[in-house]
């Protein structure tokens, strides 16, 4: 878990340079001026999902992040990586960084991260037909685009010096604003080149957690 939250706090710098939502014809991206008025942090409650959360404080860097890790078996992995294109195993990670140990201001941003296991094969011909956006959709309404762009790919399975199988880490970062339209969602997906994701259940549930999380002290 203690990975999680350091992969969780280096995308949120890395990727924030390029995962800025992106105009588009057709779907339309969120600007600062539609922003002005926030949706609410969800209250907090018992939330339906079977992630764990973790806060941890980084000495060197004086910030806290918040981040949850949610797996999923079989079934909840053919429910949330739809058309899965030979999706073996899935995870999803969402949160955000703040300064300090106490919440002195909302964070800017949320991180969240998709990690997908599957053959080289069929991750290579998802390279080639896929150009790094995810087309995100809040109920039915028109998407928005972000880069997610794939910031590691690992070896999972390998045989006589073949590798088998890859872990891709895509990740996407949301700005506050877009980060609680999507928690107060009813219905959310998401498409990344054919590839379809539905958030809707526990995934949407365990980001609502982490957005009930963002408790600033007065």
């Amino acid at each position: 878990m203690r990975h999680a939250s350091s992969l969780l706090a280096a995308v949120v710098v890395a990727a924030a340079l390029v995962a800025t939502p992106i105009a588009a014809q057709g779907p339309v991206s969120v600007t600062p001026a539609a922003n002005k008025v926030l949706a609410p942090v969800p209250a907090t409650r018992q939330f339906e999902h079977w992630g764990q959360i973790e806060q941890n404080y980084d000495d060197e860097e004086n910030s806290t992040s918040i981040s949850l890790a949610l797996s999923f078996d079989n079934r909840q992995r053919d429910a949330f990586a739809r058309r899965g294109h030979g999706v073996s195993a899935a995870e999803m990670q969402v949160g955000f960084v703040f300064a300090g140990k106490t919440m002195m201001a909302a964070p800017e941003v949320a991180t969240l991260v998709i990690k997908l296991t599957r053959s080289a094969e069929a991750a290579l011909d998802f390279d080639r037909k896929t150009v790094g956006d995810l087309h995100l959709v809040i109920d039915g309404k028109e998407p928005i685009v972000f880069s997610a762009p794939l910031v590691q790919r690992n070896a999972v399975n390998s045989a006589h010096g073949r590798i088998r199988d890859v872990q891709d880490t895509y990740a996407v970062v949301l700005s506050l604003p877009q980060f609680l339209r999507v928690v107060n969602g009813q219905k959310v997906t998401a498409r990344m080149g054919e590839q379809i994701f539905d958030f809707t259940g526990g995934p949407l549930e365990a980001m609502r957690d982490v957005a009930s999380r963002i408790v600033v002290t007065p």
